[in-house]
């Protein structure tokens, strides 16, 4: 008798440990530290199925995400919400089920879901990009966002900041390559389409993530001829300007193609998609995730200008407060770093620069800001000393 009952209760112990990780938040995962893990494996990702692009609602409690088809290279989206504190078992999102769709995203108000739609006849090669609104808590009628953001060439990986502002790759260029893009709204309607020099390169340049308040920008480009896409980090700093792009730490960013980020509400975790290719093609893709402890550094907000100053005159420059941010720690160590000239003197508790030159020249001074996280970033400034 005791033979034939533990079979049956260590099969209810499976189902129970199963049943369990769609309970809590991120489906009952183990949050992360700064080394990737793969997201809800054999629920979210499933060896053999190839997932990418992976978006939650605002509220966190809906969770959208994309499976290829390298058949036929078509598209579908999966879906799962979450009741009390129990999540769907992801499906099929029946509003889309009848078309060849990728690349989920949740607006910031949690209204809207932004996708990729293949156009008709051509075999999947082609897509627009299209939005499902939300009416009275359901699902309405999709609509394509036309020209000049959805065009003749190839658009996806579209995402909205607050203010409705959507951010999107195309390869309208004409070089074959893809590049990052956005268009403001005005009175309602997407009317003219900036292409983002400061960020785009002579490489492809998609799978874009825009923080809703608009502070950064993750996005994929091709970081090499040998190396496939990798991810990359850009601020908006004091004057509304892109700064140049970093390539995130080398956990996140392996042989392997990583895209297709996305960061929760609350910055604390970077999703992204990672594929892998074999001697046979593509073989694998799942969806991972990540503390953004290593992913957020400190970032120079507003930059100083270079000061003029005469030789043997006291110099007192007062550093704007907001030099750095960062965006997961408000308290920042600043310092004057020891490569310095003996003349000059830096109180970061009132953040005064005093200098009395000894000599005449063109002198570069650096800070640096730490965060709590030892993550670590300088700044130089200028000096001119004439005589």
């Amino acid at each position: 008798m005791i033979i034939r009952i533990l079979p049956f209760v260590f099969i209810l112990g499976l189902i129970s440990c199963h049943t369990n990780t769609l309970e809590g938040d991120y489906f009952g995962q183990a949050e992360p530290g700064i080394i990737p893990e793969v997201f809800a494996e054999d629920i979210i990702s499933i060896r053999g199925r190839y997932e990418h692009g992976l978006s939650f609602a605002p509220n966190s409690r809906e969770l959208a995400f994309g499976i290829f088809n390298k058949a036929d290279f078509s598209g579908t989206i999966y879906y799962s919400k979450k009741h009390s504190n129990k999540w769907t078992e992801p499906t099929v999102f029946e509003p889309l089920e009848d078309e060849s769709v990728y690349l989920p995203y949740f607006s910031p108000d949690g209204k809207s879901l932004l996708y990729a739609q293949s156009r008709p006849d051509t075999s999947n090669g082609f897509t627009d990009i299209w939005r499902l609104n939300k009416m009275n808590g359901s699902w309405g009628q999709a609509e394509k966002i036309d020209n000049p953001v959805s065009t003749l060439s190839r658009e996806s990986t579209a995402c909205l900041s607050l203010d409705g502002t959507i951010y999107f790759s195309s390869n309208r260029n004409g070089n074959g390559l893809a590049d990052l893009y956005c268009s403001s709204l005005e009175n309602g309607e997407y009317r003219i389409v900036e292409r983002l020099d400061s960020i785009c390169s002579m490489r492809d340049e998609e799978s874009i993530f825009i923080a809703p308040d608009e502070q950064y920008i993750i996005f994929s480009r091709y970081a090499s001829n040998a190396n496939g896409p990798d991810l990359f980090i850009s601020y908006q700093d004091y004057s509304g300007n892109w700064t140049q792009p970093v390539l995130l730490n080398s956990a996140i960013n392996t042989a392997d193609w990583e895209r297709r980020p996305f960061v929760s509400f609350d910055n604390r975790f970077l999703f992204f998609t990672k594929q892998i290719f074999d001697d046979n093609g593509y073989a694998e893709s799942d969806i991972y995730w990540v503390s953004t402890q290593k992913v957020f550094k400190p970032f120079v907000f507003k930059p100083i200008p270079s000061s003029t100053i005469k030789l043997g005159e006291v110099f007192h420059l007062s550093l704007p407060a907001d030099l750095f941010r960062d965006i997961d720690n408000e308290n920042l160590e600043i310092s004057l770093k020891s490569e310095k000239p003996d003349w000059a003197r830096f109180d970061k508790a009132k953040m005064t620069l005093s200098m009395n030159p000894s000599e005449a020249g063109e002198f570069t001074l650096v800070f640096a800001a730490i965060d709590k996280h030892l993550n670590e970033t300088e700044c130089e400034v200028k000096i001119v000393v004439e005589e």
